[in-house]
């Protein structure tokens, strides 16, 4: 059984999921141990943070025998299909051999922790038909997508044959506050020029991606289901498709975002709103990068087994991520408070069988 002191260890925890996993974690009592070649820049003090590059296979085993965690969320990836191409051999070191040094390290600790891999959609490829399932093919063909399809396929490896417990969740499009990945992803994307310091700039949306059609969850439903499927004992050996919000072309999301960012500022700064309305978005050649035309995931199996749907629909997360923006930036917002996530509940070590 979990005890209040058994520690969970995140890799690639200092990212932006990480840092929200972290955090929700902590203030639930968890003890957190996050590893991440980057410094820990999140706000609770709780958190403990020790560096490692994931593909060190002596410095993974090193770690995960002395902190003899209860689960390992392994995080640690490449962040973005944009920084992937730019560094295909990195991208790959990172997601194949940083999965199986973290893999081999936690059998080798023998601690009877749980492995939960969080994968992404994008390992099933091109979607032909109306939505993929956990049994669905899995196709990946660009530098990012075949590096954590890779991983994918060792963390099921090692729980089918050399008996780890294992679980994996495939995320969809994550958005919501502090995501950095300014330059790449569309949700941090719009809003970093929306409320540029020197007036709202027009959000770019690349010409071949408007009618890219994806799936959408704010940053703490996808922290919900992570410790769904890390804590609960149904999940063991198991593959979740993520649970979304909301479908969205990128046309239809980017003029949402527009809209509500506009909203937000409509009573306290009329001429920002105005300008923001006006500016509507600008489309620009794209990414080298490949791109999937279409993606969609049947997550039923996520509701029936362990009970999960989202909590946050995709308009409350846009208005608490706008609010968030404005508010790092020193602009007032009109922007509802976020409901809350309702009181904490207590979590258990994982039974495994």
């Amino acid at each position: 059984m979990h005890r209040r002191g058994d520690p969970v260890l995140i890799t690639g925890g200092c990212g932006f999921i990480g840092t929200h996993l972290a955090g929700h974690l902590a203030a639930r009592g968890m003890s957190v141990v996050v590893a991440d070649r980057v410094g820990w820049a999140g706000a609770d003090p709780r958190v403990c943070a020790v560096r490692l590059d994931v593909a060190d296979a002596d410095g993974c085993r090193e770690l995960v025998r002395s902190v003899r965690p209860a689960v390992v969320y392994h995080l640690a990836a490449a962040a973005t299909i944009d920084a992937a191409f730019a560094d295909p051999h990195g991208s790959l070191r990172t997601n194949v051999c940083g999965t199986a040094a973290m893999l081999e390290a936690t059998r080798a600790a023998a601690g009877g922790a749980r492995f939960v891999l969080t994968s992404t959609d994008k390992v099933y490829g091109e979607l032909h038909g109306d939505a993929y399932s956990e049994s669905s093919p899995l196709a990946a063909c660009g530098v990012y997508d075949v590096g954590k399809q890779s991983a994918d396929a060792i963390t099921r490896l090692y729980g089918a044959e050399l008996g780890l417990s294992v679980a994996i969740l495939r995320l969809c499009n994550v958005f919501g506050p502090g995501d950095p990945h300014t330059a790449s992803r569309v949700v941090p994307r719009s809003l970093d020029r929306i409320f540029d310091p020197g007036g709202p700039l027009p959000p770019l949306v690349y010409a071949g991606a408007l009618r890219h059609g994806r799936d959408y969850v704010f940053v703490d439903d996808a922290v919900r289901a992570l410790v769904a499927v890390g804590f609960d004992a149904r999940a063991d050996g198991e593959v979740f498709n993520m649970a979304a919000a909301a479908h969205r072309t990128t046309r239809a999301l980017v003029e949402e975002i527009v809209a509500r960012s506009g909203a937000a500022c409509a009573a306290t700064d009329p001429g920002r709103a105005a300008a923001i309305a006006a500016n509507g978005y600008t489309v620009v050649a794209g990414s080298p990068a490949r791109a999937l035309d279409r993606q969609h995931c049947d997550a039923s199996l996520l509701r029936t087994r362990l009970g999960f749907r989202p909590a946050v629909p995709l308009g409350t997360g846009l208005d608490r991520t706008i609010s968030a923006v404005m508010a790092g930036r020193g602009c007032p917002a009109t922007v509802p408070e976020a409901p809350s996530n309702g009181p904490a509940r207590g979590y258990r070590r994982p039974a495994h069988t």
